[in-house]
């Protein structure tokens, strides 16, 4: 797996390429079927469809769900080129907190 900026993770998990930055914090992981998952620590942020269409969780302060100031810029940095960002409690409630997606 790669391992670069966070910026360059983001674009990666955007065109579904598996890469992690250098302190394993920020990583994408590409999926069986097309599907690129975004993970800032252990936790999911983001999906990629197999169709391209990603879509972050707000785990920000303002998006009422903060874990740390990290993970936070990570979700800014991915919410730049994202289809779709979601409300913590509808992403928990979403079929993208898993790796299924019903679509």
């Amino acid at each position: 797996m790669n391992r670069v900026r966070n910026h360059a993770v983001i674009q990666n998990w955007r065109e579904g390429v598996s890469a992690r930055n250098h302190k394993n914090t920020l990583q994408s992981v590409a999926c069986a079927g097309g599907v690129t998952e975004l993970y800032s620590y252990q936790q999911k942020i983001g999906h990629r469809t197999a169709s391209g269409v990603c879509v972050v969780g707000d785990f920000t302060a303002p998006g009422g769900e903060f874990h740390s100031m990290t993970t936070s810029c990570h979700v800014n940095g991915a919410k730049v080129g994202a289809s779709l960002v979601m409300h913590p409690r509808v992403w928990a409630a979403s079929a993208f907190r898993n790796s299924e997606v019903p679509f």
